[in-house]
């Protein structure tokens, strides 16, 4: 069974790493899920390149090089250094027919009063301007169906619409200093596809070093970008997972041996762990579809109790001087394992009521872990174990002195409470200075380098806020378009009003096709406009015959409003790919904003605008982490709750309950109080930890409960539990030494737990027993 399963796993597996499904459901999901479409969007797959030149020429001409060589990698859906082939003749085919219906996006307002007598006059005028300025013969070549000029301010609106960081030089796009030439490129991989994205990486770099080749050297290549950001965190973590791996593989190895002096018990020892593993991912593939990386590494480290359970039955059995064959030895310590393991599921039952997914999911994976890793120990393990175990030295002395300072401490009350005090104490001092950090940005360890580097790849390109858009939502681009409209409207308004300094939308090519037709109507309704406009190119010495009738000119029909599908399908298709993401089966179109003032203040303007969005990515994450964290919280004092109970109903006596419940309670709450008071800001990890804790600790205190009755195997208890804890300061407490710093917040809070979890639990049972010679 377990081979059909791997099987499958193997077939099936698809691990995803979407931030929101751990965002709450109800009325941030819709939220949620933009963002999802945003992190799979053109806009995360596209990465900006600055190739840095001694001067503006070979800036440009490196760049389109680059651009070229770019431009035939299978792995990159498109590049864009310049103008591109094609551009000028697009837009002149796209706009000069609708030259009307773009004549302002304020027709009733401006229109009106362009189109009077003095607005007609003034428009004689510039006409004559236009014509005796440097763009003169360009003008003459339009002017005759065009007096107006509505083509060219079209054009002239079109450029100054793209940030005024970049200018063309030689047809190339070029950063405003001059010395650097800039490329963009869109993947076909999503920015979170870590293989795909290392192909593009590395093209990137081979072909920069034979443009750099040719080019005799000099040249210096920057770039930016979500994959790069990722590729890099990916790296770190794989970097510091395989190095602890490696370690804590040799370490329990050697633990093993050193306790066990077998090869055999190493081997059988992971069993519960695969078969746990394995039975999990297979009922989340089924379930879900899919894993969530962060499901994965919480719900493998809960599974890793399963050891646990091998070590306690491998203690006690090889320990053991009864003679009793394999089974009957697991039989004896069996209550206490299911007793364990439904503690550890009953801790997870509030997770799986979470308002969150990937809660959910994490709930679903660890329970069926859990299980199938104590379904193992009791029926995979027995038929392997060796008939006649052979006595370890090391085991029979540790018991023999466990056992021994066990009775000890029975017998010295007084002493041991000092062991809780001191937990107390510490948690008196430490827990009002718990301080939860829920930015993303603490769980990744960013390169200070790249860091930087983006800075100044960015201040080259764009002046945008990172993170700070609009998302304007509609059933289809037109309804979508039209809402734009009036976002832009009031977006204006706040840049007058100095609260933000600049904005970039799809607007500035597209409008909706009401906002068009409005445009052109003003040029159909008065029928006395083109005597009127004849007579002011009069007044300014024009020969009116020598130009048509606006009434030819702008009053025909035309080809109707333009539409951001003509866009996508034209060569301008790589202007409208950062505005323009597919929400589902809606379509969202994102402005972008620089220098906000106060965000509060532009989503006020805009609060009244239905399924219009106004966010700040990092800030929406960090609050959402908050709601994460509080509400996982939560579960855990249910989960807290259901475990006491379950407890109760074992043991009938308050005493013993609490001997077998507090422990684990009381070593998270001292690991937590000794982090706050090292200074350690906590974060979501430092929360996955306590759930590991609170589930291992919970087992220890369990084994040693259901030893009470039996002096002589209290010390094999003991032994085991310092086996199991050390097996897992082994595997996760080593993470504390990660760079990364969700691994180390993981691994330096399951590692102190766990230690201070084997302390407490004997203590707990001294304290609490009746009497002590129960």
């Amino acid at each position: 069974m377990l081979a059909a399963l791997a099987l499958y796993v193997q077939a099936k597996l698809v691990v995803r790493s979407d931030i929101t499904d751990f965002l709450p459901e109800g009325p941030d999901r819709r939220v949620s899920q933009l963002l999802r479409q945003l992190a799979e969007s053109e806009i995360a797959r596209t990465m900006i390149l600055s190739v840095e030149a001694p001067d503006t020429h070979a800036a440009a001409h490196a760049s389109k090089a680059l651009g070229d060589e770019l431009a035939r990698n299978p792995d990159i859906a498109w590049v864009r250094s310049g103008a591109g082939p094609g551009v000028q003749s697009a837009a002149h085919d796209l706009y000069f027919s609708r030259r009307s219906y773009f004549a302002s996006d304020r027709p009733e307002q401006e229109l009106s009063s362009r189109l009077s007598n003095e607005g007609l006059r003034a428009s004689a005028a510039a006409l004559k301007a236009a014509l005796a300025g440097p763009l003169g013969p360009l003008v003459r070549a339009f002017a005759p169906a065009d007096p107006l000029l509505l083509f060219q301010t079209r054009m002239d609106r079109l450029r100054a619409a793209q940030d005024d960081a970049l200018h063309l030089e030689d047809e190339q796009l070029v950063s405003a200093d001059g010395r650097h030439g800039v490329v963009f490129l869109g993947t076909r991989a999503g920015p979170f596809e870590a293989q795909a994205q290392a192909r593009v990486v590395g093209a990137i770099d081979a072909a920069f070093d034979r443009v750099d080749r040719d080019a005799g050297g000099g040249l210096r290549l920057e770039s930016t970008g979500v994959n790069r950001f990722n590729l890099a965190a990916q790296q770190s973590i794989s970097d510091d997972i395989q190095r602890v791996s490696v370690v804590s593989t040799v370490g329990i190895v050697v633990l093993f041996l050193l306790v066990f002096r077998s090869v055999r018990y190493v081997a059988l020892g992971l069993i519960p762990l695969v078969a746990g593993t394995v039975c999990a991912m297979a009922a989340g593939l089924a379930l879900f579809g899919s894993i969530h990386g962060l499901t994965l590494v919480f719900g493998s480290s809960l599974i890793g109790v399963g050891i646990d359970y091998a070590e306690h039955y491998f203690v006690h059995y090889t320990v053991s001087r009864d003679g009793c064959d394999p089974e009957t030895s697991l039989l004896r310590i069996w209550p206490g394992l299911v007793l364990g393991a439904i503690t550890t599921v009953a801790g997870l039952v509030g997770l799986a009521w979470a308002s969150f997914p990937g809660l959910r999911e994490m709930a679903v994976f660890s329970t069926v872990g859990v299980l199938a890793a104590l379904l193992s120990t009791r029926w995979l393990l027995p038929p392997f174990m060796p008939k006649k175990p052979k006595p370890v030295r090391l085991q029979q002395k540790l018991s023999q002195v466990l056992g021994r300072a066990m009775i000890a401490m029975m017998r010295s009350r007084r002493a041991v409470l000092l062991l809780p005090i001191a937990g107390l104490i510490l948690c008196a001092l430490g827990v009002p200075r718990v301080h939860w950090v829920d930015d993303v940005s603490a769980l990744i360890a960013v390169d200070p380098a790249l860091a930087a580097e983006d800075v100044r790849v960015q201040s080259r390109v764009q002046r945008a806020d990172p993170g700070r858009f609009v998302a304007v939502v509609g059933r289809d681009d037109e309804e979508a378009l039209a809402k734009n409209d009036e976002v832009v409207s009031r977006l204006r308004a706040a840049v007058s009003a100095g609260e933000l300094e600049t904005f970039h939308s799809v607007h500035d090519l597209v409008w909706s096709a009401d906002l068009q037709r409005r445009s052109h109507v003003m040029f159909t309704r008065d029928p006395t406009l083109s005597t009127r406009f004849e007579a002011a190119l009069a007044d300014e010495g024009f020969v009116p015959s020598a130009f048509r009738s606006l009434g030819e000119s702008y009053a025909a029909a035309g080809p109707g409003p333009l539409t951001l599908e003509d866009l996508r399908q034209s060569p301008l298709a790589d202007f409208v790919r950062p505005f323009r993401v597919a929400a589902g089966s809606d379509v969202a179109l994102v402005t972008t904003l620089g220098g906000v003032r106060d965000l509060a203040t532009i989503a006020a303007r805009l609060g009244d605008l239905h399924d219009v969005f106004v966010l700040d990515q990092r800030a929406f994450l960090q609050d959402a982490y908050g709601r994460i964290r509080t509400r996982t919280l939560e579960m855990i004092a249910v989960g807290l709750v259901v475990v006491f109970l379950i407890v109760h109903l074992r043991y009938r006596r308050v005493r013993l309950s609490l001997a077998a419940f507090l422990p684990a309670v009381l070593a998270v709450a001292t690991t937590l109080a000794l982090l706050a008071l090292l200074g350690t800001p906590l974060n979501l990890m430092h929360l996955v930890g306590v759930l590991m804790v609170l589930s291992m600790g919970a087992d220890y205190a369990i084994f040693v409960v259901e030893s009470r009755d039996h002096p002589e195997e209290l010390g094999a208890t003991l032994v085991s539990l310092i086996v199991a804890m050390l097996s897992t300061v082994l595997s996760f407490g080593l993470l504390g030494m990660s760079r990364n710093p969700a691994l180390a917040a993981l691994g330096i809070t399951a590692g102190l737990g766990t230690l201070l979890s084997v302390v407490f639990a004997p203590a707990a049972l001294v304290l609490l027993r009746e009497r002590p010679s129960e």
